[in-house]
């Protein structure tokens, strides 16, 4: 079983693992978990689940068909419903917008500007459909895992523009890759940044662009593994769920603490650095969270929402 994911998580995984079996292929576990971020064993686990999943009527041709071999997956037929064609809303679109925003792209980036395009009322489902099977993030997770854990065995220095999360900036620096660490599902590059002249942790999934520069460097005896800042001393972000919303967890906004209240709504206590940090999550969720303090937080939100209402009219 997967260790500190929770139900929602590992569903994401399950979902990911899917459009890399395909009928006939012979897939080393090792392979499919450097791809989504996890062991061969939570790959295994995985595996097992979905051969347990399908669409209807459950027979035992819709569901998924495969068996695991040692270290090997022989996938018997592809997995059903991945033909089906992509259904989104102009609120899921907008959602995605939002989080390419998040992920760095800028506001006049190709994609994001063709999902801009198509989160009007008038926007039809194959509009949608094209939009998102035709757009594509450069690099890959596998890519960037592979060489980064490369370089670290190697004791090679890297060449790597960064994309600082509280400021949305990307910058280049050259580091001296330590170790590679996981938590809740989030993967890490601990390494010496030159230009800090100290240990830095860098979220892998913002690095842009690496480079292998030939030059080696030294490994420290021990290599410090923490991933998370502590957050005591940072402000703190008061923030108010509608009922039904989809709560963010740990690994989405690191340090949420969350209350349930009993007629569903729900408030969370988020420690920050930046408001446009905060900012930038809150309106990822399109109006079924509100700000409730501080008002510098709230201000930011603001200036966001009405950025992006610009963006897309």
């Amino acid at each position: 079983m997967a260790r500190g994911l929770d139900a929602s998580m590992r569903a994401r995984r399950l979902v990911a693992l899917l459009p890399l079996l395909r009928r006939g292929d012979r897939v080393a576990l090792s392979d499919l978990a450097t791809a989504v971020g996890c062991t061969a064993e939570e790959v295994a686990a995985d595996l097992t689940t979905l051969t347990m999943c399908g669409v209807p009527p459950f027979t035992p041709f819709d569901l998924v068909d495969l068996y695991i071999d040692g270290a090997h997956v022989t996938v018997h037929a592809d997995p059903p419903g991945l033909d089906q064609p992509l259904k989104l809303t102009a609120p899921e679109a907008r959602a995605l917008a939002a989080a390419l925003e998040m992920a760095g792209y800028a506001p006049n980036a190709p994609l994001r500007a063709k999902l801009a395009a198509v989160t009007t009322a008038a926007a039809s489902a194959e509009e949608l459909e094209r939009t998102i099977r035709t757009g594509t993030a450069p690099g890959g997770a596998a890519e960037t895992y592979a060489a980064l854990a490369a370089a670290a065995e190697a004791h090679e220095k890297l060449r790597i523009a960064y994309r600082t999360g509280s400021t949305g900036r990307v910058s280049e620096r050259v580091v001296h890759p330590w170790a590679i660490v996981q938590r809740l599902g989030v993967w890490y590059l601990v390494a010496m940044c030159e230009a800090a002249g100290q240990e830095r942790v860098f979220r892998m999934d913002r690095i842009r662009a690496f480079e292998r520069t030939g030059d080696l460097f030294e490994t420290p005896s021990e290599v410090p593994t923490a991933v998370v800042p502590d957050p005591g001393g940072l402000d703190v972000a008061e923030i108010l769920f509608a009922p039904g919303t989809r709560l963010p967890d740990d690994r989405a906004w690191p340090g949420v603490r969350i209350e349930v209240l009993p007629d569903g709504s729900a408030r969370a206590w988020m420690p920050y650095r930046a408001t446009a940090w905060v900012a930038r999550r809150v309106i990822a969720h399109l109006g079924e969270a509100t700000v409730i303090g501080p008002g510098e937080v709230r201000r930011a939100v603001r200036e966001l929402a009405e950025t992006t209402l610009q963006q897309v009219q």
